[in-house]
């Protein structure tokens, strides 16, 4: 099993549980007794960040696997299958939430009159989610880790989310209600939002979506431009929890021996790493010119 990276994944995603576990405790009780809709709504965002802190771990755990005969490549596709459930989680409470807040809208009478105290917790609450946003980004970078990321990104909806809840709240403490409805509906549509592009993504690794053309474009030039290749055909990429996967074949001149032939193959494979970002695995088959 490859450590390398797993004690970090683990140490920000058990952060984040913690910090998680306290503000959605903290935000919904407020939000009951704050009398606030959108702090309790901003109080459910904390606990599926809490769940989707448990996929991540459980994700992140799996996802460290070396590769064996029945996973050659890996097991990265495990973060990616748990991003597609906190996208799916994440969509499911926006519209909960959005159809609650069009009901208190329609129905004036179910509006709650929010406090001060709920208005200092979503304060505590964006600075708390921005602190742990940022920490854990920098985690995902160092370890390359695009479940991470998708979690970091989740905290900083949190924050944002916040933002809007305090705003409601003061329009509400200013005597407009219906602005802490307003509120957790926006909450509701970046709930949705988030949910949305974390689908997007997570299924598009797991259709084997590849690079872009104009970034395959780009490594055809890089591959053509080395020393040695007569040409190149099947030039393809796929991406997988992170890692970018490229395969090629390349034309050379058929009096090359087979080390010098294997020389000309290593410097298109280095040269392609060093242009992908990330981590990259590309493998390079030979052919004599002409039979590309």
């Amino acid at each position: 099993m490859s450590t390398s990276t797993w004690p970090d994944k683990r140490r920000a995603t058990l952060v984040g549980a913690a910090v998680n576990l306290v503000l959605s405790v903290t935000k919904i009780i407020g939000g009951l007794i704050g009398q606030s809709q959108a702090l309790i709504a901003d109080g459910v965002h904390s606990l599926s960040d809490l769940l989707s802190d448990a996929l991540v771990l459980l994700a992140s755990r799996w996802g460290s696997l070396e590769a064996d005969h029945n996973h050659p490549y890996g097991h990265a596709r495990i973060e990616t299958l748990a991003t597609l459930g906190v996208g799916l989680l994440l969509l499911m409470i926006g519209a909960g939430f959005m159809i609650d807040s069009v009901s208190r809208l329609l129905n004036p009478e179910r509006l709650l009159a929010p406090g001060w105290v709920a208005f200092g917790i979503a304060a505590v609450s964006v600075l708390g989610k921005e602190a742990l946003f940022r920490y854990t980004v920098a985690v995902a970078r160092r370890t390359d880790s695009a479940l991470l990321r998708a979690n970091a990104w989740h905290h900083r909806s949190d924050a944002l989310s916040s933002i809007v809840v305090i705003i409601g709240i003061g329009g509400a403490l200013a005597g407009l209600l219906w602005l802490d409805a307003v509120a957790a509906a926006i909450v509701a549509i970046m709930l949705g939002w988030v949910g949305w592009r974390l689908l997007g993504e997570a299924a598009a690794e797991l259709v084997d979506t590849g690079l872009s053309a104009r970034e395959l474009d780009a490594l055809a030039a890089t591959i053509a431009a080395v020393e040695g290749v007569r040409g190149h055909g099947r030039l393809r990429s796929r991406r997988m929890g992170g890692r970018i996967f490229v395969d090629v074949r390349i034309g050379v001149d058929d009096r090359l021996t087979v080390l010098e032939g294997h020389r000309v193959a290593e410097r298109v494979r280095q040269r392609v790493i060093d242009q992908l970002p990330g981590h990259a695995d590309v493998v390079v088959c030979l052919r004599p010119n002409g039979s590309m």
